[in-house]
């Protein structure tokens, strides 16, 4: 007698736990089940909202009215929760560009927007070219002893450097600017302790202000000029200096981290490594589907302003939302045979650097950093294998290597 067919039931969901190991090592798997059979996920033990398709990541992003970034990004840690969903930008009460809405975030995004626009970030690509050249150079210069690592050597230091530019202080304070990009990170995911964080941020602001209180005196034309402008748009002096610790996050970190994210893919798809060095000029391609397929910023906070409803889902006022762009980067409603790294995918509506009015003020810059590091490797390396074991980075948020081996050799 022949056996009825039945159709496949979809696995049962298992908890997504942000603090496992296997979620930082790989969160991919965990959101597609989470897209597929809980797409609002609720986890209690964190009173913690997950945001997991594209399209609910897209209605959050576009109407701050409703999902309030001071109000998400601002929350006060709770006792309790793990430290890699825990997160605070600033003090309370302080604001700072990513935890402010309209109409306030448009004022501070305008006065800070000159140094970001297209226009200077063409006028600033030679020096990007000339530092990453140097950068690789000094890889190379590592590799001859098996030392060479790209995230120490390349990856870090190349937007520390383009940072400087842009703020008009000498490239001398660049190892000063790496530690402390490195404290505000630690600070994000409560590593080392607290008394280490405090003194190395002491040094950073002592830092910020002396150079705010004579750019104010003399301004020039640079960041830190805008930046120390910004107290007429209403900020006080905290807030002119949180938004400097700000910058090192959101121009040094993420930029980095990316950046070994795409060396990373690269590694794991041997085909695309062979077409890149064979052909520099798919580097801008390269870059684009590697900010959708493994982004380094995997998600932020937003809260609804009242009670709500998302997805069909009923969310309380104030309650915590991680909106996850790399979950929604990978939704096969929107992008076809999504967990597939594809060089001919268009459009890639990817939403690496956010969406609607808190999209990354420094996308074009970070763009141009990593095409011209990436074409500066491809000019001067006969190609890269990885050489040892790459440690990455112990957050669910923000996602990339700390340390990664390479083995390089010149052209």
């Amino acid at each position: 007698m022949e056996v009825p067919h039945r159709a496949a039931k979809s696995p049962p969901l298992r908890p997504f736990d942000p603090d496992h190991p296997s979620t930082a090592a790989d969160p991919y798997p965990g959101y597609r089940l989470l897209r597929e059979q809980d797409p609002i996920c609720h986890l209690p033990d964190h009173d913690l909202w997950l945001v997991t398709r594209h399209a609910d990541v897209v209605e959050v992003l576009s109407d701050p009215g409703r999902f309030s970034s001071q109000l998400g990004m601002g929350a006060v840690p709770r006792v309790h929760a793990p430290r890699s969903v825990d997160y605070r930008i600033g003090a309370p009460g302080v604001r700072v560009l990513i935890a402010t809405d309209p109409p306030e975030h448009t004022r501070l995004r305008r006065a800070v927007f000159a140094p970001f626009s297209r226009s200077a970030v063409t006028r600033l690509t030679p020096r990007i070219e000339e530092i990453a050249r140097g950068l690789v150079a000094g890889l190379l210069a590592n590799a001859e002893d098996g030392t060479a690592d790209v995230y120490r050597d390349l990856a870090a230091p190349l937007p520390v450097l383009v940072l400087a530019e842009l703020l008009g202080v000498s490239a001398e304070v660049r190892d000063e600017f790496m530690e402390w990009a490195a404290v505000i990170t630690d600070d994000l995911d409560m590593i080392g302790s607290p008394e280490f964080r405090l003194g190395r941020g002491y040094d950073m602001f002592r830092y910020f202000y002396s150079e705010i209180r004579r750019r104010k005196q003399e301004p020039g034309d640079d960041l830190l000029s805008a930046v120390a402008a910004t107290d007429a748009a209403g900020l006080s002096n905290h807030e002119v200096l949180a938004f400097c610790a700000f910058l090192l996050v959101a121009g040094v970190e993420t930029t980095a981290n990316l950046f070994t994210n795409i060396i990373d893919i690269l590694f794991r798809h041997p085909e695309v490594l062979q077409r890149l060095w064979a052909a520099p000029e798919l580097a801008e391609a390269v870059v684009e589907e590697s900010l959708r397929y493994d982004t380094s910023v995997q998600g932020l906070w937003r809260a609804p302003v009242a009670e709500d409803r998302l997805g069909g889902v009923a969310l309380p006022a104030g309650g915590r939302l991680l909106v996850l762009f790399g979950s929604a980067n990978r939704d096969d409603e929107v992008f076809a045979d999504a967990a597939t790294f594809d060089l001919e995918r268009s459009p890639n509506p990817h939403l690496a650097f956010g969406y609607g009015h808190h999209r990354c003020l420094g996308a074009g810059l970070a763009k141009a950093e990593l095409v011209v590091a990436l074409k500066a490797l491809i000019e001067a390396t006969g190609g890269i294998m990885p050489r040892g074991r790459p440690v990455r980075r112990n957050s669910l948020v923000l996602r990339g290597f700390t340390t990664q081996p390479v083995t390089v050799w010149p052209r």
